[in-house]
């Protein structure tokens, strides 16, 4: 009989499939070890069984005793016929093979080894595991990721490009991502440069602005990162944000940044001129002086000077100051800004631009010290976001009402009216009408009867404008006063029972204007002098919470810049 040829008589159906007989322990052994799609082939490589889900899937087996690189669903059979004769050596092979059958394509793992078949033959068992979905699942999820990662490189080059500085850090401080716009400006802040990481928290100026961050506190300010080797400052609007998780836990923290060094070094040029501090000047393109405001000899203790020598002769390093000068005049359109510090310590600044007159250049720019005015207004500024709650914080800072008043300090009477009466408020009539939309605004939102905006002269109180009082009623002595303690302290005053307060129950608005609740927030003058405060007040107890604070102060900060509107108004009348 040749190999092919196989009695019909002496075959049963196993599987669904007609073989020839098998013995019981042999099958019962292939059955044991089945898993899936199996098969048993004998050491011709005729398929002798088959189990039911091969059989139900993989049919097609025409003949009993069918080769099995003879089926018709193969795309390869030649790899099946290497495996089989690899199983006949005793060895085990597995391999990925793909079968078509009613013009359906399927991805099997094939796995073959080798059984002992009648009279110890070396038969072969065949288990194949259809991963056509899992392959197509890892397919997906390959050009998931891909896409992903083509998603990440775009942000990173956006984020790389963008001017706004941007940086994230990890529970531990780690640098996690940061832009090529902040890493500049950290090295430059530092004196080092920085990568990403590295650990950052604990080497920067901000640490407790990270910290607050990492604890779950989204604020914003700004924030002044000092140069090193000279006395200017970067100055940046910052947002810092905790990053979190799906489960809203903290990861991390951010930090976005937008450079507004310019924006406030000029409003620093404006207040040393208004203040009379700044000097202009023009040279020549020898660094002749063609002309110069008086202030600017006695800003660089150069009384006499005729030029740039004589101008720097009281500077630290006068020979780089005044190349640096000197360079810019032979550059038409180029800027000056110059820090120098003098024999004395003093610090000055140079700013101008070269520009061509009648075919030559001249510098024409001003000179203003640093620090002083401007930078006491800055740390006024600075004190009064984080004592007042604004910019979006919530600051626990707040006029302690458990104890009775006691006298400001005098210096601080005197600079708050000085600053009081540039503004022009006490003198304006009638008062702007944008005042009185934002009281009204007071009233409604926290359902109050009384809001008011009010300013502390030196002995009185006066209402800038006024919701729910006498109509005729424009100031109070500063015994009927609850703001001159927000104007006092710089920070919000919350009392919630007037009655109860050792700082107020005395205060004669309680009996003669029926305070018994008050909540009150400062308000600012241009220079950061606190001036007095946008108030609430209810004739009963009132609990106030923490997000009617939050409202106030944000009212509050309009109403610091309707006085500066008037401010700028009282300055230029025309």
């Amino acid at each position: 009989m040749e190999p092919h040829d196989v009695d019909p008589e002496a075959v049963e159906v196993v599987g669904g499939q007609a073989a020839p007989p098998v013995p019981d322990a042999v099958y019962r052994r292939a059955v044991a070890a089945t898993f899936g799609l199996t098969l048993l082939v004998d050491e011709a490589g005729r398929v002798r069984a088959l189990s039911d889900a091969a059989a139900a899937l993989y049919g097609g087996l025409e003949a009993p005793g069918t080769f099995l690189v003879e089926a018709p669903w193969w795309d390869e059979p030649g790899r099946v016929g290497q495996a089989l004769d690899a199983a006949r050596g005793g060895l085990f092979d597995r391999f990925y093979t793909r079968v078509t059958r009613d013009g359906r394509s399927r991805t099997l793992v094939v796995d073959v080894q080798s059984v002992e078949g009648p009279e110890g033959a070396p038969w072969s068992l065949v288990e194949a595991r259809d991963v056509t979905q899992l392959l197509a699942s890892e397919h997906q999820l390959h050009d998931a990721v891909a896409q992903l990662e083509r998603g990440r490189a775009r942000l990173e080059a956006v984020l790389s490009a963008t001017p706004d500085l941007v940086c994230a850090l990890d529970l531990e401080g780690r640098i996690t991502h940061a832009n090529d716009a902040w890493l500049r400006a950290a090295h430059v802040a530092l004196g080092e440069p920085v990568a990403v990481g590295e650990t950052y928290l604990g080497r920067g100026p901000f640490d407790d602005r990270w910290r607050r961050a990492l604890g779950g506190e989204a604020h914003r300010e700004r924030v002044r990162f000092p140069l090193e080797g000279g006395p200017g400052a970067l100055w940046l609007d910052a947002s810092y944000a905790p990053v979190r998780g799906d489960d809203g836990r903290v990861l991390g923290a951010m930090v976005v940044g937008r450079d507004v060094t310019g924006q406030v070094e000029a409003a620093q040029v404006r207040l040393a001129l208004t203040g009379g501090q700044a000097a202009t000047f023009v040279l020549d393109p020898d660094g002749g002086l063609l002309s110069a405001a008086p202030e600017l000899f006695v800003l660089l203790s150069a009384r006499d000077a005729r030029g740039l020598d004589d101008l720097f002769a009281a500077v630290d390093r006068p020979p780089d100051a005044a190349d640096r000068v000197r360079a810019v005049l032979e550059a038409p359109g180029s800027r000056l800004d110059l820090a120098l510090t003098l024999s004395d310590g003093a610090a000055v600044r140079l700013r101008g631009l070269a520009v061509g007159v009648d075919g030559e250049t001249r510098l024409v720019g001003v000179a203003y010290p640093e620090g002083g005015a401007a930078e006491a207004a800055d740390a006024r500024w600075g004190d009064l976001l984080d004592r007042a709650g604004w910019g979006g914080r919530e600051s626990e800072a707040r006029v302690d009402t458990s104890r009775p008043p006691s006298p400001p300090p005098p210096e601080g009477v005197r600079a708050r009216v000085q600053a009081l009466q540039r503004t022009g408020l006490l003198d304006a009539a009638p008062p702007a009408p944008a005042f009185d939309t934002l009281t009204r605004l007071v009233s409604a939102a926290l359902g109050v009867p009384v809001s008011l905006v009010s300013v502390v002269d030196a002995d009185r109180q006066v209402f800038v404008s006024q919701v729910g009082l006498d109509g005729d009623l424009r100031e109070t002595p500063l015994t009927h006063s609850f703001c001159r303690h927000v104007a006092d302290h710089r920070r919000p005053l919350v009392v919630d029972d007037a009655r109860e307060s050792p700082l107020v129950a005395d205060n004669g608005a309680v009996a003669d204007l029926d305070v018994v609740a008050y909540l009150g927030v400062p308000v600012a003058a241009p220079d950061g002098h606190v001036i007095g405060a946008l108030c609430a007040i209810d004739h009963r107890p009132h609990a106030w919470t923490a997000d009617e604070l939050r409202l106030l102060s944000s009212v509050a900060e309009a109403v610091t810049a309707e006085v500066a509107a008037v401010q700028a108004r009282t300055d230029s009348p025309d």
